[in-house]
C-alpha cells in the first residue's frame, strides 16, 4: 500500500468524509469484483459493495494498522457478499423472467454469447474462494499479481500459482466445451484466461 492510501485512511478515520470518498473511488472496483466473485451476481454484488464501505466507514476507527486498509476492506466485502448468499439461498425463490429485448441484429449469437457467459460464471463459481477473487480481479479488473496480492494477503508469485490452477479448473470445469477464441469476438472474459 502506498503512502498516499494509508494518509487518506488516517484522515477518514479522524472523520474526514472526503478522505474517505478518496477510499471508495481508490478501491470501488475492487471490491465490486470481490463482492462478485462470492455472491456470483451483479446485482447482489452491488448491494454488497455498498454495504461493505458503509460497514467500513461506521468501523474505520476500529482498524489498527491502516496499511491493512486494502485487505480489511476487501475482507468486509467478501463477508458481506457471502452472507447475503446464504440468505437468498434460505429465501423461496422463483426464478425472474428475463425481460430484456434483444438488442443485437442475430439473437442465436445472443443467445450463445449469454450461454457462454452462465457456464463460465457457474465454473468460476466452484473455485475456492481466494481462487476466485483472484481470478475476478485479474480478468474482470487487469490488476496485475502484485495488486491482486496486496489485496488479498498473497505474495505476486502465490498469485500466479493461484491463477495457473484456476485456469486448469475452470477447463476441467468447462469440460470439452472450451469457450471460443478471440476470433468470434463474443467478449467473453473467459476467453483471454482459458
Amino acid at each position: 500500500m502506498d503512502d498516499a492510501v494509508e494518509h487518506l485512511v488516517r484522515q477518514a478515520q479522524q472523520g474526514d468524509a472526503r478522505a474517505f470518498s478518496a477510499l471508495i473511488a481508490r478501491y470501488e472496483r475492487s471490491v465490486l469484483a470481490v463482492a462478485y466473485s462470492a455472491a456470483g451476481d451483479g446485482d447482489r454484488a452491488a448491494d454488497a459493495a455498498q454495504e461493505a464501505f458503509l460497514r467500513a466507514w461506521r468501523k474505520l476507527e476500529t482498524l489498527k494498522e491502516p496499511q491493512c486498509f486494502g485487505n480489511w476492506l476487501l475482507g468486509i466485502a467478501r463477508n458481506v457478499a457471502l452472507d447475503a448468499g446464504r440468505k437468498l439461498r434460505r429465501q423461496a425463490t422463483e426464478p425472474l423472467v428475463d425481460q430484456t429485448v434483444a438488442t443485437s441484429a442475430d439473437p442465436l449469437q445472443q443467445m450463445d454469447q449469454r450461454e457462454q457467459s452462465d457456464r463460465i460464471a457457474a465454473a468460476i463459481q466452484q473455485l475456492d474462494e481466494v481462487s476466485r477473487s483472484a481470478v475476478v480481479l485479474r480478468y474482470y479488473e487487469n490488476l496485475s499479481s502484485r495488486e491482486i496480492g496486496q489485496l488479498i494477503g498473497l505474495s505476486p508469485a502465490a498469485v500466479d500459482m493461484r491463477l495457473m490452477r484456476a485456469r486448469q479448473q475452470l477447463r476441467q470445469f468447462l469440460g470439452d466445451d472450451q469457450p471460443p477464441t478471440d476470433d468470434n469476438k463474443t467478449g467473453s472474459v473467459g476467453v483471454r484466461m482459458l
